[in-house]
């Protein structure tokens, strides 16, 4: 790998240095063998819980025993119990096979534990790249907490003309294309940093990116140097075959994958994790000594328990069951939202995720309908307006979440906006 990244680390990254007793704990295997008389770390001894067992759905029972809960109850290193890297190592290899790890040093060193899911690897990730003055890139409605967080650090989001296949990259090129290709290891004029996208189940659109369109992004990035940060939070819950990923493309270390084991197993682990290319990977490390000391033990060590039983073929069948379940949810979702809003709304059929994107077709500004008359009758969407940079917008979309209302819900929470939609045209015409 011949990127050169020292362009792309903020003023605060480049002032972070190695926590001594971090760096230790994180550089050495440390087995019985050794006496510990450095870290701070409680005596087991004093743990309350001595062993804890877990019942699946099937009804197996698995137990976690002593062992694993002192590993588990016990601060570990940064960047994730070992057992656990092992295993996200295997799985990302075997989705993705990066062609960067096949360079000898590289496999599998940049594979980290996120706290909070995937939204730790992403307030991570701004915070090495971005400052004053910075630009990052992403489609036209986006995850609001990447607005949210790219803000403080005095960022501008700028937004390129998304479809239904993800970012145009005739728009993307246009945009770029204001500002001189840049020298290698230069960022252009524009100090355009990196762009971030959503390529599955997109939040809140649910659009999905094609590999064809992947490969015009990728070139683009690597004629004006700048990152790709994929957030593929929705990845497993995807029609298959599932489509080829950033990652997958990424010959040259541009790419930082965001996964998340909150949508395939449970958010309450708070766990994900993050594939980082090596230099940036160190930096990242770095942020997590200091913040978050790594991701939870106890939540590792459970999840553990379940994939060392599972392996990654059985976590990869476990994965099409849950996208089994979510697929049933968006067809039920569509097939309400024909019945009642047909002539109201128009959308595109999502291939996965939790969200069908509508755009009433009478309405300027859904805010009204969804914050006052759908408010008070208790029936919770999002407004379109809420996943664009501008606050305050006028926006006709809407998101709707199929993730977790029963089918009663639904056909209840559509019936409602069909009678509000009603209320508002006839108050127009009198």
């Amino acid at each position: 790998m011949t990127m050169d990244y020292s362009s792309f680390f903020n003023k605060l990254t480049m002032k972070r240095r190695p926590s001594p007793l971090w760096e230790l704990h994180d550089s050495l295997n440390i087995d019985a063998s050794y006496v510990l008389m450095a870290s701070g770390m409680p005596n087991p001894d004093v743990f309350p819980l001595k062993s804890m067992e877990l019942t699946l759905p099937e009804g197996t029972k698995v137990e976690i025993g002593q062992r694993d809960l002192h590993i588990g109850l016990q601060y570990q290193s940064t960047r994730g119990l070992a057992e656990l890297i092992t295993f996200i190592t295997s799985l990302v290899k075997r989705l993705h096979d990066p062609p960067t790890w096949n360079i000898p040093g590289c496999s599998g060193a940049h594979c980290i534990t996120t706290s909070c899911g995937a939204q730790d690897g992403l307030y991570k990730t701004l915070e090495l790249l971005l400052e004053d003055g910075d630009i990052i890139l992403s489609e036209e409605f986006t995850y609001p907490s990447m607005i949210g967080t790219s803000r403080p650090f005095g960022a501008d989001v700028q937004t390129v003309r998304t479809d239904k296949h993800g970012i145009v990259p005739e728009s993307l090129e246009a945009l770029l294309s204001q500002w001189p290709k840049p020298e290698p290891g230069k960022l252009t004029a524009g100090k355009v940093k990196a762009l971030y996208c959503v390529p599955n189940g997109d939040n809140p659109t649910g659009i999905r990116y094609t590999v064809e369109r992947k490969r015009a992004i990728y070139k683009l990035a690597c004629q004006y140097n700048f990152l790709i940060i994929e957030d593929d939070a929705y990845f497993f819950l995807e029609e298959r075959p599932l489509t080829q990923s950033f990652l997958s493309l990424d010959t040259e270390g541009r790419v930082i994958r965001l996964d998340t084991f909150s949508k395939t197993m449970a958010p309450g682990f708070r766990l994900g994790f993050a594939t980082i290319p090596r230099p940036l990977y160190q930096k990242f490390n770095l942020s997590a000594q200091v913040s978050t000391q790594g991701s939870s033990s106890l939540s590792q060590s459970i999840l553990m328990a379940l994939l060392r039983r599972w392996g990654v073929d059985g976590y990869l069948d476990h994965c099409e069951r849950v996208c089994e379940f979510y697929a049933n949810r968006r067809q039920t979702c569509e097939r309400l939202a024909r019945k009642y809003l047909q002539d109201e709304a128009e959308w595109e059929s999502p291939s996965g995720g939790m969200f069908l994107w509508l755009k009433f077709k009478r309405l300027t500004d859904s805010s009204p309908l969804i914050m006052e008359r759908l408010l008070n009758r208790k029936l919770l969407i999002v407004a379109g307006s809420e996943f664009s940079k501008e606050n305050g917008v006028q926006s006709p979309y809407a998101r709707i979440a199929f993730s977790l209302a029963s089918d009663e819900q639904m056909e209840k929470g559509f019936a409602i906006i069909a009678e509000e939609l009603k209320k508002i045209h006839d108050e127009k015409t009198d």
